[in-house]
């Protein structure tokens, strides 16, 4: 990863502006963080594209300007549940009974637009008697999960304009935004789905790129992810599309940000420069000016376990801890991945090889140091080592 501080004549994909600079640069990482590599070779042959991230001083919007849509394919195999882990199941839990209760969502029709396996999408259905329908292309039909059942049916395709006529009563997508490149491609059409006056609610939820900068969390930054919103450039998107934005507010400990929004009889003029894009580039400042200092000192944390001839393993098999061991050479000093998602077991990292293991792989293979990827899940894994009876030493992104 490298630092850049040039003006760029790009056209921001949101607004078609080109006032762009470009601030961040990780070239040659790999393009699918979640796919499911079944050998060593497939994941180091892996495709790599490079990222190139930049500003858009009229929408707020940052986008990854080197982006190219042929290099993503999303299809079976792609693995991104987080269900898995209590600690988000709670939060996944929260979140379906305040949307419920917030929304009144009890026997109406939910659309989830990037549904990924239908986990939440069943819970908001189950909880609320509704009946959902979920759209992913990489979704995919296990026996214990069946795509259709009788108050849920999941279509594996892209949400477009062509199933305009769901007549549905609300439309949430989570962590989907993010992975496309112009969002009025998405908000547009949803925007002219929904029948004036109808009173139909919107909700969406990305990764708050606020707490990216703030807290020099470069991890989360990976190729699939081309578009990154603060609460400024999600609300003005929103609002230029259409919608009328009621609330935006941080969620899991800050990691996502989340908008609910209603359509609007009339959108936001969109050459209006909202307030706040100076508050925005002044935080960008901030992070240029430390991230360098945050990655080289991650640099010197591996090279003195190596020194002390400690053992390490990652924690944490998704895409953080796919970015973090692909900025990093350290492959002869990290041999495997651990998750506790039984679906990536055996399977290897993208771009650098490692095999992801179950928890209790430690059992016979004790390690002297876990880096954790993500701090949130700290304490669950702490629980699961002292269960196996292990007291490594605990480094945390």
């Amino acid at each position: 990863m490298s630092s850049v501080n040039h003006a760029q004549e790009v056209v921001c994909p949101s607004c078609g502006h080109s006032l762009l600079r470009t601030f961040f640069d990780a070239p040659e990482m790999p393009t699918h963080v979640n796919f499911l590599c079944d050998s060593r070779e497939v994941a180091v042959g892996c495709t790599r594209g490079d990222i190139r991230l930049a500003l858009c001083h009229h929408c707020g919007l940052i986008s990854n300007t080197a982006f190219d849509a042929g290099l993503l394919h999303y299809r079976e195999g792609y693995e991104n549940s987080l269900h898995y882990s209590k600690v988000f199941q709670d939060y996944a839990e929260e979140l379906a009974e305040r949307l419920i209760d917030e929304f009144g969502l009890r026997n109406k029709t939910v659309v989830e637009i990037g549904c990924g396996q239908g986990h939440f999408l069943r819970m908001l259905c189950d909880k609320g008697d509704n009946s959902g329908i979920g759209f992913d292309p990489s979704h995919v039909q296990a026996p214990e999960s069946p795509i259709h059942t009788d108050n849920i049916r999941i279509v594996a395709d892209l949400y477009s304009e062509r199933y305009a006529d769901l007549n549905a009563d609300f439309f949430l997508c989570r962590q989907t935004l993010e992975h496309i490149h112009n969002p009025n491609d998405l908000l547009l059409p949803l925007r002219r789905s929904i029948a004036d006056g109808t009173g139909t609610a919107v909700f969406f939820e990305v990764p708050n790129t606020s707490y990216i900068l703030d807290h020099l969390f470069v991890w989360d930054i990976i190729y699939e992810h081309t578009s990154y919103f603060t609460d400024l450039s999600l609300e003005v998107a929103l609002s230029h599309a259409g919608f009328r934005v009621a609330n935006t507010y941080a969620t899991f400990h800050d990691q996502y940000l989340c908008i609910e929004a209603w359509a609007d009889e009339e959108r936001s003029h969109p050459d209006t420069v909202p307030t706040g894009i100076r508050a925005l580039q002044d935080k960008i400042s901030v992070f240029e000016d430390k991230y360098r200092g945050y990655v080289d000192g991650w640099r010197d944390q591996l090279e003195r376990l190596a020194a002390e001839r400690k053992s390490v393993v990652l924690w944490g098999a998704g895409s953080k801890g796919v970015t973090f061991l692909n900025t990093f050479d350290c492959h002869a000093q990290i041999h495997v991945v651990v998750d506790v998602n039984p679906k990536k077991h055996g399977m290897y990292i993208a771009g650098t090889g490692q095999r992801i293991v179950a928890p209790d792989f430690l059992t016979d293979h004790p390690a002297d140091a876990i880096i954790v990827v993500n701090p949130v899940y700290a304490s669950e894994i702490t629980r699961i080592t002292e269960s196996l009876g292990l007291e490594p030493e605990f480094l945390y992104l």
